[in-house]
This record gives structure tokens, sequence and C-alpha cells, in this order.
């Protein structure tokens, strides 16, 4: 199974450790990781999944410095690079799973991308997790902009310990 886990990439103490724990339960599990490749959750991810020797692919963009680092992280069994933010989310879709850890815009952007191909019908419900993620959807319920059916497709949980993987 290919896991797609999105988050952070200046992920810091306890967002690291939750996405560091996730990625060796993953590799554990001999599950493929897949994620953005660079920094912060995907490189805790990334580190914990390879210690427990799993395969890690990291999805970065060409040329294109997207984190402060500017280079993909040490971890990745497999790096692959696409054209645009557009291809490069395209290509994080292509999993059996996506669970999301809190994150910036872009981790958002991806998170909305994989919620419309669930409601598509392409993936199962995405696993959101953590009171952030909660409270975003909440907001967007509360607020009326999200359709009910919609929430269908979103798994809520409040720790990475409370996933099956």
């Amino acid at each position: 199974m290919i896991i797609t886990l999105l988050g952070s990439s200046i992920a810091e103490g306890a967002e690291a450790d939750d996405a560091y724990d996730l990625g060796k339960r993953i590799g554990a599990a001999t599950h493929v990781l897949k994620n953005g490749g660079y920094g912060g959750t995907m490189a805790a991810s990334a580190r914990g999944c390879r210690e427990a020797g799993g395969y890690v692919i990291g999805v970065g963009i060409e040329g294109h410095a997207i984190d402060r680092t500017g280079v993909v992280n040490p971890y990745n069994s497999e790096v692959i690079l696409k054209a645009d933010a557009c291809e490069r989310v395209a290509e994080l879709l292509r999993c059996d799973l996506v669970i999301v850890l809190p994150g910036h815009v872009g981790t958002l952007c991806e998170m909305f991308s994989a919620w419309v191909s669930a409601i598509e019908g392409n993936l199962p419900p995405v696993m959101l997790v953590g009171p952030k993620l909660t409270g975003l959807l909440d907001y967007l319920t509360e607020n009326r902009f999200l359709k009910t059916e919609h929430a269908e497709h979103i798994s809520l949980f409040d720790s990475v310990g409370e996933l099956t993987i």
C-alpha cells in the first residue's frame, strides 16, 4: 500500500515527533511512504520509515526550492521530480491512502486536492490528524463552506496514535 503523508515543511518538536512515529509505523507495516520529499514533516516521517526498513518516495519540483532547505531530504529511497506544483500534487495523490498532519498553505492545497479526489471516488476518506485540522473542519462546517455530504470523505483523529495503519 502506498500512503501519502502531507504536513508542514517546518515541523519541529511534537509535530516532527508525530511524523517520525507515523513514518516508523508505515515502514514497519511494509507500506510505502510517499511525501513531499523536503524538510519538516516530510524528513521526519521519511527518517522513521527508513529506520524501520521501509521505502520512501519523495516528490519534488524540478529546479524549485519550495522549502527553506531547497533540497530533498536524505531519507528518500526514490525522488520523483515534477515540472510544477500541480503535477507534484497529482503525483502525491497517486496512492492508496492520504494522511494529513498540520501544515501551512501548501499542505492545505494538497489536503483540499486529496479531499476533492476522495469526493470523486478516487481515494478513500482523507485522514486529518490533530486539533488544528479538526478546528479547521469545524470552521468550514459552521460557516457553510462545505456540503454536509462532503464531510463523509474526511476521517478525523485527535492524534497519530489513533491511526490504524
